[in-house]
């Protein structure tokens, strides 16, 4: 069933206005006629609706049934990733929204390649990512939309981190001590997970992390990609706090 996700202010006299993207894809893609329901998800609850008219800009539906699904994990994860190459950025956002993941910082690091000099190329790339964050959060059935947060670097979030009350998880080629499974014995209520780019993290970047108390690991004797490491240290993390049901 196709999910709109919209504030708890779009709802008025028990009627949703669906509008932009989502109004063209019902119609043109999805051949949506009246009569037919969608799910509308709010900040707050979640519900079915029956389209009642179909307009040249927008579908009005009318809701149905409030229900009380709720798909999503109780603990917070935000993946710090280290900005790849070409799309890969937008497999990892794709992938980890459908684990649970809740929010998403793009990371300029030491070794990151990729450059976005211009604040409009740059903005350009978080509207993307955002939508693929939508997209994503609707195929899965989230009750949320993870947000994609603006690019930072190293120094910047290690600055945000120091405010945090959170666990810093960072995968690390180089480390071949600290497991995983033994920093995650006890579930905390926030994660932070910080992934570099193909080149990894430089040296000093590590040292910065360790200065704050993030736990440096390792995922196993085997090198991940980096589209890869995010969604196995996510996947873990939910195992771990019991949130993988």
């Amino acid at each position: 069933m196709f999910r709109y996700f919209c504030t708890d202010d779009n709802i008025k006299n028990n009627k949703v206005t669906v509008e932009g993207g989502d109004a063209k894809h019902l119609k043109t893609i999805l051949r949506a006629q009246p009569g037919d329901k969608i799910s509308v998800v709010t900040e707050s609850k979640e519900y079915i609706a029956e389209i009642e008219s179909i307009n040249k800009e927008d579908l009005i539906c009318t809701l149905v049934e409030e229900t009380v699904t709720n798909n999503e994990t109780k603990i917070n994860i935000t993946l710090c990733q280290g900005i790849p190459k070409q799309t890969k950025m937008e497999t990892i956002i794709q992938q980890n929204v459908e684990l649970g993941v809740k929010s998403f910082i793009p990371l300029i690091t030491e070794r990151t390649v990729v450059k976005l000099n211009e604040k409009n190329r740059e903005q350009k790339k978080l509207d993307r990512w955002q939508k693929i964050a939508k997209e994503s959060a609707k195929q899965s059935k989230r009750n949320i939309i993870p947000e994609v947060n603006d690019i930072m670097t190293v120094k910047e979030l290690i600055e945000k981190l120091k405010t945090e009350d959170a666990m810093v998880i960072v995968p690390y080629e180089l480390e071949d001590v600290k497991l995983l499974k033994d920093v995650l014995q006890e579930p905390k209520q926030n994660y932070y997970i910080i992934i570099g780019p193909e080149g990894g993290f430089d040296i000093n970047e590590i040292e910065m992390l360790q200065e704050i108390g993030a736990h440096i690991v390792t995922l196993g004797k085997r090198i991940l990609r980096t589209e890869t490491a995010g969604v196995v240290t996510s996947a873990i993390i939910i195992y771990a706090c019991n949130e993988m049901v």
